[in-house]
């Protein structure tokens, strides 16, 4: 599949945090859903705050479960505010006349998860300069820590068998708009991208999560690769035989 076919692009979905690989500066003065909003803006569950990715690590750590905050840990978006600090951030910043894209709304609101977001619904502790965290795609994660933790010394739930997460404790399935709010066209570094093959690369699934043998996610023949085709409202068809 080349750029062509896949010119724009959606979401992902699932328990992905969206980790690596989109070129970083493309979040800078990226357009949300509504004006001056960027990942921090992504639906809320009710009576729940930002916890940190650093929270999300007691339990999606190990190997049994995924390791997804391995996965984020070495990815670009927990660079995201990192990065705006760098000679390259900056020059782009500067020919948008911005002066420290660190300190710039324009940036921030899709460099770092919860910008923007009331200091009352941001737990202690909360680091934000780790960039763009698995809140950012999630939302906030302090009911679903607190259920699984109030779940857990309870002694309920089998260790080797994925939890079903209760609709409204945590966004699990995550909405395509949520990732469209900062990667677009808007931009200033923004590279077209067909959002099933970056899906499969991106993927840090539970592996308890049993799923169609010698499927991918997106359908497709895992042994095959994706064969979707993205037209320019990625619709995500399958390619013509």
């Amino acid at each position: 599949m080349n750029r062509d076919t896949c010119r724009k692009s959606i979401v992902p979905k699932g328990l992905w945090g969206l980790t690596a690989s989109f070129t970083l500066f493309g979040f800078v003065l990226a357009q949300a859903g509504k004006e001056g909003k960027g990942d921090a803006a992504a639906a809320k569950p009710a009576a729940s705050k930002y916890i940190g990715a650093e929270k999300c690590k007691n339990c999606h750590q190990s190997e049994a479960s995924g390791d997804q905050y391995g996965h984020w840990a070495k990815s670009e978006h927990a660079k995201a505010f990192e990065t705006l600090a760098s000679a390259k951030a900056k020059e782009i910043a500067k020919a948008k006349g911005i002066d420290d894209p660190q300190k710039s709304d324009q940036c921030m609101k899709c460099h770092q998860t919860a910008f923007g977001v009331a200091a009352d619904d941001i737990k202690k502790g909360f680091d934000p300069q780790k960039g763009v965290q698995c809140e950012s795609c999630h939302g906030p994660g302090e009911a679903h820590l607190k259920a699984r933790f109030t779940a857990a010394a309870k002694g309920g739930g089998d260790p080797a068998v994925r939890q079903t997460v209760p609709e409204g404790e945590l966004i699990a399935s995550v909405d395509p708009k949520t990732c469209l709010a900062c990667h677009n066209d808007k931009s200033p570094t923004y590279k077209p991208f067909c959002i099933h093959q970056r899906s499969a690369k991106l993927a840090h699934s539970d592996p308890r999560h049993k799923r169609e043998e010698g499927k991918m996610i997106c359908g497709c023949d895992a042994k095959e690769g994706c064969k979707h085709v993205c037209d320019d409202k990625c619709g995500g068809s399958a390619a013509p035989k």
